[in-house]
């Protein structure tokens, strides 16, 4: 009995630490290959890298330290129906989103997003930076917050509903950098819409696919951004 409870225990801690990499990885990546001397285009290019790097890290993690695979719940297939309602359901989910994540800057909260506005900048001026950008956004976030991390907390905690709460808590914190209250409110709403979905249907590829759809579309407008 002893020796079962020390494995539980070597077990659980694994994948504590497992959901806490992301964060332990890429601040130390960056030190590593980013510098402020660098152009912003050259550093937002190399971050996209990185957070391949970091997803990479992650799979041999699961395979070598957990001993388990990346993806603990099944990929359930499903029908061209259900891939076609739900884009349609959760493009618009992710809209009324947007709507919500606007309400401080009604209330008269006018913040500055000087992340985003760089961005744009460097989109505009190397485009393939747009779909690259949306590319790594859709698989790796997806990825690492609802296929990894929600089916290890769903281990964790009986309570059905906190996997999801505490992996969009998490996703929204990956944005704490563009200092907008307006983001946090997205990006949060965005991981609960996402994660109760990947909870239901347990299709990682459909979530992967509105992801990049929608960063893709939402970033279009930087191409024409003065």
């Amino acid at each position: 009995m002893e020796d079962a409870d020390i494995i539980n225990r070597r077990y659980i801690s694994l994948m504590v630490l497992g959901i806490l990499l992301p964060f332990l990885l890429t601040p130390f990546l960056s030190a590593i290959f980013l510098s402020a001397d660098q152009s912003y285009a050259y550093r937002l290019t190399c971050s996209r890298f990185l957070i391949w790097g970091v997803l990479l890290l992650m799979f041999l993690y699961a395979r070598q330290a957990e001993l388990q695979r990346f993806f603990l719940w099944e990929e359930e297939r499903y029908g061209v129906s259900f891939y076609l309602g739900s884009i349609g359901i959760l493009y618009l989910l992710i809209i009324a989103d947007n709507i919500i994540s606007y309400i401080p800057y009604r209330l008269g909260l006018h913040e500055t997003n000087n992340a985003m506005h760089k961005m744009q900048q460097a989109m505009k001026q190397y485009p393939i930076l747009l779909v690259f950008t949306a590319v790594t956004a859709g698989i790796t976030e997806e990825f690492i917050f609802r296929g990894y991390m929600i089916s290890r907390l769903f281990l964790l905690f009986r309570n059905k509903s906190l996997p999801v709460v505490i992996s969009a808590a998490l996703f929204a914190a990956v944005h704490l950098g563009y200092h907008h209250t307006g983001e946090l409110i997205f990006t949060f709403l965005f991981g609960i819409i996402f994660g109760y979905h990947y909870q239901k249907y347990r299709n990682i590829k459909v979530l992967v696919f509105v992801h990049f759809l929608w960063d893709l579309i939402a970033s279009l407008p930087a191409l024409n951004h003065k």
